[in-house]
């Protein structure tokens, strides 16, 4: 059994800029020998960066891409957007 789930973590403002973590977190466990095992990790997959002027998403590799596809793969953030309009 094992599931996956993007989440958004807390927005961390400094010097003006809002940068908002967005991690995919996997949880499971697996029968074997005999016993139960349970695993999770956390890996971070985007950010994004709120200026006074501006909205960007980056991948963690460093590729900009859209808030639009950042909010069909993580619903969660369009509220935390919602509440940091630029300017």
């Amino acid at each position: 059994m094992e599931g996956k789930e993007i989440v958004v973590g807390p927005p961390l403002t400094v010097a003006g800029v809002t940068l908002i973590p967005v991690t995919k977190v996997s949880l499971g466990c697996q029968r074997a020998s005999g016993g139960l095992y349970f695993f999770g990790a956390k890996q971070p997959v985007a950010v994004v960066v709120v200026s006074r002027s501006d909205k960007r998403a980056f991948r963690i590799s460093g590729e900009e891409f859209s808030l639009e596809q950042l909010i069909k793969e993580a619903p969660g953030i369009k509220e935390i957007l919602g509440e940091l309009t630029p300017g």
